[in-house]
């Protein structure tokens, strides 16, 4: 046993070079500090890295049709309430009298401050992980299906429409235009100028930011038809078990102005606000992981031991430039060996 425990005890699995052979230099010396430097630099840089964990995006395919989905929306349309028609309708022919359930407040037609008019919103920034789990406030509407002050010039649109998950539209038009009604109104009363606050699908977060929020068109042709064309791509957000249910969408946009027939005196079209939308057969998985913590160690100790080999064959390389630049006089200045016992 004891002869056992002495062989493991003289056992080194990477032998050390024998002192006689070990050279000090200044050089040396330097390359040493560097290699610490680096060494630790990076263990600073992969220890933070392991504790922050890293964001991972998958795709996978949404195998789930839910029925309770809906559309979040704010926007003023400087029309009177009592001109407008609101309406869904979706790809099973499914219609939804959105009026039902929706807000309607007379109002003043304003734009706020900030607001983007009249921009083709060709681009969006998507909010990242940390912003989504800072702004994911989820909120409701206090009210729905009341109408107030109804003789204002303009109408505030505001609630929750519940649809299918499936491909439809939401219309706003005219009394009278697109659909039945016992009114209609008169073509020169027409404007369909808007703001927009919220336009969002699933649960309403009022503080995460979608393509068409603090957006408006501003026109001055009656017959004006705006088409927002939106593909809706379900989201999961996850961070430390804590997890964001929410849809994110892409948009294109198609604006046009409708023509009078000069026989009929009739529009050649509707005019109005169009949402179309549609769900794309995927989910995007967005989480924050770590790797785990066996796997840290076997990859720092592989950094670490690449990084001192590199740095041997650097050091090497080194020398032998100086060797070749200045000779073998200028290389051997400022050296010395170790003592080695009798044999120095």
């Amino acid at each position: 046993m004891d002869s056992f425990s002495n062989k493991v005890k003289t056992f080194d699995a990477f032998p050390k070079v024998d002192p006689q052979h070990q050279v000090r230099s200044q050089r040396g010396g330097l390359s040493t500090l560097l290699t610490y430097f680096f060494g630790l630099l990076i263990l600073w840089v992969e220890v933070g890295g392991f504790i922050g964990g890293y964001i991972d995006r998958q795709f996978i395919v949404d195998d789930v049709i839910r029925s309770d989905l809906s559309i979040n929306l704010d926007l003023i349309v400087a029309m009177p309430c009592e001109f407008l028609h609101t309406n869904v309708e979706d790809i099973t022919r499914d219609r939804f009298l959105a009026g039902e359930t929706l807000n309607f407040e007379g109002v003043n037609f304003f734009v706020p401050q900030g607001f983007k008019i009249n921009n083709p919103n060709d681009f969006h920034d998507s909010p990242d992980l940390d912003q989504v789990m800072q702004e994911s406030l989820r909120a409701e509407f206090r009210s729905s299906g009341q109408r107030v002050n109804q003789g204002a010039p303009a109408c505030h649109i505001f609630g929750q429409i519940p649809v299918n998950q499936v491909k439809g539209d939401f219309r706003i038009t005219a009394k009278g235009f697109g659909y039945m009604d016992r009114s209609q109104v008169p073509l020169e009363a027409f404007n369909f100028s808007h703001v927009i606050q919220e336009f969002s699908f699933g649960e309403f977060f009022p503080f995460l930011n979608n393509p068409l929020d603090a957006t408006g068109k501003i026109t001055e042709e009656k017959l004006q038809i705006y088409g927002y064309y939106a593909k809706v791509v379900p989201t999961i957000y996850e961070k430390l078990g804590l997890e964001v249910d929410t849809n994110q969408y892409s948009l294109t946009e198609n604006h046009l102005t409708v023509t009078i027939d000069e026989t009929s005196k009739k529009a050649q079209g509707v005019p109005g606000i169009y949402f179309r939308y549609e769900f794309e057969p995927i989910k995007l998985m967005i989480r924050e992981k770590r790797i785990p913590f066996l796997q840290f160690i076997a990859k720092l100790g592989t950094i670490v031991g690449g990084l001192l080999v590199a740095a041997g064959y650097f050091f090497k390389l080194y020398e032998k430039l100086l060797l070749i630049l200045f000779g073998k006089k200028y290389v051997d200045k400022g050296k010395e060996k170790k003592d080695a016992g009798l044999i120095n």
